[in-house]
């Protein structure tokens, strides 16, 4: 269901909420990559509504769903955007008494979501990091990285297509080998086909800054790979996880899937890994199980 969100300073975002049809084990909140949407969470929020869990999905401040159309690809203020995560998970675990609350962030997202619990902005139970883009497949030139610096001071406002920086190329990257969502997200209102030269290079400021984030996050953690990820390789995003400071950690690769692990065709495996981790993670200790008892047991 689609809610309206009002930031700390005013403005005024759609975001969306699923909920459980019983009683709210914990809470999931969703923060999407770059050129996404909250709506595509859709799956994953399907599967931790019949697992029990209440899920948010943030739409970020410029993204192609921001009212302001002029910051849509081009907007990328990193501490902006990650007090925006935190306000906003504040917000979705006050909806709900004392659970579990999670983040899960997708690609860009999920380096936002790493930067927020890094700098303990938020507290969580566990952060899950879907197909993080901590590295490219072919690291940017220098002699690019800096034209792009410079391109970013000035003409900030020039619009480039990203997918130069991954291939080479100016063309639609595959994302998912799903045929029928890759047409439908494309084709959405949503949809930003370039970015300009200022987001590009916060962007590369944001993927430059993983192993440092890495490095505070102790947060128990769930990190996804695809083995056939269009913008890095799973040995990129293992070698990110093993620079995790958590001692609860774990890492999932799925050879085959493609970078929109929920959209794609491994999804069933994915959403069931997910779905164990969520729940194993949101169980109460033993201790705390038996103290529930003995506090049921003097009610009665």
């Amino acid at each position: 269901m689609r809610f309206a969100w009002t930031a700390p300073d005013g403005e005024v975002f759609p975001c969306e909420s699923w909920t459980p049809p019983g009683a709210c084990r914990g809470v999931l909140v969703c923060v999407h990559g770059m050129g996404g949407a909250a709506d595509e969470f859709e799956p994953l929020a399907e599967m931790a509504t019949r697992a029990g869990f209440a899920c948010y999905g943030l739409n970020l401040r410029g993204q192609g769903h921001d009212p302001r159309r002029l910051r849509r690809g081009h907007y990328l203020d990193v501490p902006a955007l990650c007090e925006e995560i935190a306000a906003f998970t504040r917000e979705a675990a006050g909806r709900h008494a004392r659970i579990p609350v999670f983040l899960c962030g997708e690609s860009m997202g999920a380096l936002l979501v790493g930067r927020t619990v890094a700098l303990r902005q938020i507290e969580v139970s566990g952060v899950i990091f879907s197909a993080p883009v901590v590295d490219l497949h072919k690291p940017t030139p220098w002699l690019v990285r800096q034209a792009v610096r410079l391109l970013a001071c000035v003409l900030p406002a020039v619009r480039f297509t990203h997918s130069w920086f991954v291939s080479g190329k100016k063309e639609v990257l595959p994302v998912t080998r799903d045929k029928e969502y890759l047409h439908r997200v494309r084709s959405a209102e949503y949809a930003i086909p370039v970015f300009t030269f200022h987001f590009l290079n916060a962007l590369g400021d944001l993927i430059s800054s993983s192993e440092a984030m890495a490095r505070d996050i102790t947060a128990p953690c769930l990190v996804l790979a695809a083995g056939r990820d269009v913008f890095l390789r799973a040995e990129q995003v293992r070698a990110w996880f093993d620079q995790l400071a958590s001692s609860d950690k774990t890492y999932r690769l799925y050879a085959e899937a493609y970078h929109c692990l929920w959209n794609d065709w491994e999804r069933e495996a994915v959403l069931r890994d997910i779905a164990a981790w969520l729940e194993a993670k949101s169980a109460p200790e033993p201790s705390a199980r038996g103290w529930q008892n003995l506090e049921t047991k003097q009610i009665q």
